[in-house]
């Protein structure tokens, strides 16, 4: 069976993004810990935290997710960003170790003119300072490549990576992918894409799948997600992409636009749909 959820909201308290998640037929998903467009939040109680792994063990969601906020730039020099980003970080280790999450999605951030060497030193320096990630690993979101962002080829994470002193993985979003440059929207672009994956990084360190169609074309470096199937990857992109057997039994986690009430739970049917298991 395929995993295949989205990222839910957790409004009213952190543990209803278990119920969420299960009414729209997610088998993992996502999270943000707080409101993403603001540095100020707390870790959650331990009364919280025992109510999310109450509903988790219920329901089963695995793995669940916590995606960094809009506002982190770990490549940033930027002495006051830069700070104020690793804070924020280590806040979101720590909110994942207290409600059993295990892992911490990030962007790579941008080096904001400075060059792509020093954004990744930066970087790198800023994760090899973060503490209790026994139970908690990092996952590095590659990126579209618009701007000033790094970490929008497989070069660029493997440098990241061979950096770090911690244990990283590697999340990949299939609208950044394609926006960047690899085109997996077509057979032979996705086989090349993945066997360059495995010769540059290690199919090991891919842990997660960002599963989003794009609304824009290949090597467009503009990141503005679709509904699957109906961007520029299309229905036959994304068929292969989740059945391809180097990835299908990955997490799925949807980032799709919301236009109405139900597009996730309509998204994750797509998938579902989609899969070799529903034939």
């Amino acid at each position: 069976m395929v995993n295949v959820g989205a990222h839910v909201s957790i409004s009213g308290g952190i543990y209803k993004a278990v119920p969420r998640e299960k009414k729209i037929g997610g088998s993992c998903g996502q999270i943000f810990s707080h409101s993403p467009r603001s540095w100020k939040f707390e870790v959650p109680s331990k009364k919280s935290a025992q109510k999310f792994q109450k509903e988790n063990r219920k329901a089963n969601i695995k793995p669940f997710v916590i995606h960094e906020s809009y506002l982190t730039n770990l490549a940033t020099p930027k002495d006051k960003l830069y700070k104020k980003s690793l804070h924020s970080t280590q806040k979101e280790l720590d909110t994942a170790r207290r409600i059993g999450i295990r892992y911490v999605n990030i962007h790579p951030g941008a080096h904001t003119g400075t060059g792509k060497k020093s954004g990744i030193d930066r970087l790198a320096t800023a994760l090899n300072s973060l503490e209790g990630l026994e139970d908690v690993s990092i996952l590095i979101e590659n990126t579209s490549g618009g701007g000033t962002k790094i970490g929008y080829n497989f070069r660029q994470l493997a440098e990241i990576i061979d950096k770090v002193e911690i244990n990283v993985g590697i999340t990949l979003d299939t609208c950044h992918l394609f926006c960047s440059g690899y085109d997996i929207a077509t057979e032979n672009g996705l086989n090349k894409t993945l066997k360059e994956f495995e010769r540059v990084i290690g199919l090991d360190k891919l842990k997660l799948i960002h599963l989003n169609d794009s609304k824009h074309g290949l090597n467009s470096k503009k990141d503005v997600h679709e509904h699957i199937g109906i961007g520029k990857i299309g229905e036959e992109g994304m068929y292969r992409i989740i059945n391809d057997h180097r990835l299908k039994n990955l997490p799925f986690i949807l980032e799709t636009p919301e236009d109405g009430k139900g597009d996730d739970k309509r998204n994750i049917q797509k998938v579902k749909k989609l899969s070799n298991e529903n034939d």
